[in-house]
């Protein structure tokens, strides 16, 4: 009976590592939204920069959701300055010549503006209460949007791309996770696990035991890291 658990345990954690990893996901699995924002036409056809509305992932835990305000910049231009008239907001662009359906999306973005109200995203990426995820940590180590995200200035419905479990966040942490040559070099540049195995071997610690156990580790795999 013993040998009988023993190896369904095993089984069971051998099914428990590939779900860490093993993720697959389509614009169909994509949530709809309160007004269709197209990230293929603002992030790539208009190539707006994804820091340009998510304004504060260099700088906080999460990237942050543009405000109506900043949207109604671009799409009412004027209706948010000094001595604008919220109510008397009227849509600039696109044109009710234009494609009449982004002119209802649009036109939506103007009425949430007039009520003063937030638009109530559905929220897409959520990892566990329990893990972190400083999003400006990884920013400022030079990771681009599209590593974890996606393709996102290809997507008209943005969806789920990563898994955002625990075993995709080891596999890039440990180096497993292919990185653009630009990225690994930022990173090789700028982790301060990277940075600290450095020092340590500069200072004349042995620290052989790291690079030979994961030569090509980029970040802790610590507890404390995600977990605090």
């Amino acid at each position: 009976m013993k040998r009988v658990v023993t190896a369904f345990g095993i089984a069971l954690l051998a099914v428990a590592a590939t779900s860490c990893r093993g993720y697959s996901a389509d614009e169909s699995d994509g949530p709809d939204q309160p007004i269709a924002f197209y990230h293929s036409v603002h992030a790539g056809q208009n190539k707006i920069p994804c820091m340009y509305c998510h304004y504060t992932a260099d700088r906080s835990v999460d990237a942050g959701i543009p405000s109506v305000q900043l949207c109604v910049g671009c799409h009412v231009p004027g209706s948010s300055g000094p001595g604008a008239v919220a109510s008397q907001a009227s849509l600039a662009f696109p044109t009710a010549q234009r494609d009449t359906f982004w002119n209802r999306q649009a036109s939506l973005l103007v009425d949430f503006w007039k009520k003063g109200e937030a638009v109530p995203w559905v929220r897409i990426h959520k990892i566990p209460e329990h893990a972190k995820f400083p999003h400006f940590m990884h920013v400022n180590a030079g990771l681009q949007c599209q590593t974890c995200h996606g393709q996102v200035q290809e997507m008209k419905k943005v969806y789920q791309v990563s898994s955002l479990r625990m075993g995709w966040c080891i596999d890039c942490h440990r180096g497993d996770t292919k990185l653009s040559a630009a990225e690994e070099a930022s990173v090789r540049q700028r982790s301060s696990f990277v940075r600290r195995v450095r020092d340590l071997r500069a200072a004349g610690n042995d620290v052989r035991g790291v690079p030979a156990t994961r030569p090509n580790q980029r970040a802790t795999t610590d507890c404390v890291a995600c977990h605090y």
